[in-house]
C-alpha cells in the first residue's frame, strides 16, 4: 500500500465521492418510493436500501479496481 500524502487524499476523495452517489441514490429512490403512494417509513426503508446497495456495489467496483491497478 503506498503512503503518500496524494494517494492517501485520492483514496479518500474517491470514498467520498462514492458515498455521495450512493447518498443520491437513495434519496432518489425515497423520492420516487413516496410519489409512488409508500408511506414515510416505507420509504424511508426504500431509501436505506438503496443506499447500502449502492454503497455496498460501489465499494466493491472500487476494491476491484484498487487490486488491479496495484
Amino acid at each position: 500500500m503506498d503512503h503518500r500524502p496524494t494517494a492517501i487524499a485520492l483514496v479518500l476523495l474517491t470514498i467520498a465521492v462514492a458515498v455521495l452517489f450512493a447518498a443520491a441514490l437513495g434519496a432518489a429512490a425515497g423520492v420516487l418510493a413516496l410519489m409512488d403512494g409508500a408511506s414515510r417509513p416505507a420509504a424511508l426503508t426504500r431509501a436505506g436500501a438503496a443506499f447500502g446497495g449502492a454503497l455496498t456495489v460501489l465499494t466493491g467496483i472500487l476494491a476491484l479496481a484498487h487490486k488491479t491497478l496495484v
